[in-house]
């Protein structure tokens, strides 16, 4: 990683140069952003046959953490939908890492299959880390990703929460 220090035989500590910094943070941005365009069109082709016509992920996030706070599932009426079930065919989720016991260390889990509602969630937090990183650090932000199934587009209406100061002196 970017931010990990590297300690040489003399012991002292090699920082890593700014283009490096900067050079993988585009690269973790494009990845999220192909995996966004690679887990969307497999969502949407998998809501094809369904009643679904909308999907809506409202998230908020400050004090350097955030979350999907809702998940709802819309059909051509405006009308409540349950959650598909079944794993979603060429979907990709990064799986994260579990505590080896054994070796007393975290282990890199290989990719697999989501559901919907993790697809959806990994999309949401994908396209928030490749368009607005930070989102969740002070104010924050918060905001709603709209997935219009028909029309294969998802939209995503979000607001930066930005503080303000205002200044005023007076002698008298």
């Amino acid at each position: 990683m970017w931010y990990a220090l590297v300690m040489s035989k003399s012991k002292k500590i090699k920082l890593p140069k700014m283009d490096d910094i900067y050079q993988q943070i585009a690269e973790e941005r494009l990845t999220k952003s192909e995996a966004v365009k690679r887990n969307a069109k497999a969502l949407f082709d998998f809501l094809q046959e369904s009643r679904i016509v909308t999907i809506n992920a409202t998230f908020d996030g400050c004090g350097d953490s955030g979350q999907i706070n809702g998940v709802e599932y819309l059909d051509h009426r405006g009308k409540d939908m349950a959650t598909p079930v079944g794993k979603v065919p060429n979907s990709r989720l990064e799986a994260g890492y579990n505590w080896n016991d054994k070796k007393k260390k975290m282990e890199e889990l290989p990719p697999r299959q989501g559901c919907v509602e993790e697809l959806v969630h990994e999309i949401c937090y994908d396209k928030l880390a490749s368009r607005h990183m930070g989102w969740e650090i002070n104010e924050g932000s918060y905001g709603t990703f709209s997935f219009d199934v028909l029309n294969r587009k998802i939209s995503l209406e979000f607001n930066e929460r930005v503080e303000s100061v205002n200044t005023t002196e007076e002698i008298f």
